[in-house]
């Protein structure tokens, strides 16, 4: 049930923050649902978040479940290699959404500029649908594409 309200107000906001488009309002919501709106800027350890009335908050990454910044929204999600869950999280970027499946991008911080990129489709918050390959991409991009 908290997950779902945590997805709710995250696609409220979202609504809210895309009907204007001239406005890029970062925020982050944590674990418990607490939706900060803040400038987010990112340590090794924590997520550093400002809000409008100069306070400063420190979050655990651990503790983040979503957050916008720059008008991008990232969720933590589950890296899937070969299909296998390798029993950790990372924060993904929304690419697009529809008819309940996301497209998902990881951008793999360790690897070169070129080859970072890894796409995943999730029915829900953890079930991976689909990782897209060379093979199925035409296919993906047409679906969302509509």
């Amino acid at each position: 049930m908290k997950a779902l309200l945590t997805i709710a107000m995250v696609a409220i906001l979202v609504a809210m923050v895309s009907a204007n488009p001239g406005s890029k309002t970062d925020y982050l919501v944590t674990k418990d649902g607490k939706v900060i709106v803040a400038d987010v800027h990112f340590g090794f350890f924590r997520i550093h978040a400002k809000t409008s009335e100069d306070l400063c908050t420190k979050i655990s990454y651990s503790d983040v479940v979503s957050y916008t910044k720059d008008g991008e929204t990232y969720f933590k999600k589950p890296l899937f290699n070969d299909n296998k869950c390798a029993d950790c999280e990372v924060f993904m970027r929304l690419v697009s959404w529809r008819n309940g499946l996301g497209l998902y991008c990881y951008e793999d911080p360790s690897l070169d500029s070129k080859s970072n990129k890894r796409y995943f489709i999730f029915k829900d918050e953890t079930t991976l649908w689909l990782e897209v390959s060379p093979r199925n991409a035409e296919t993906i991009r047409n679906f969302f594409s509509k």
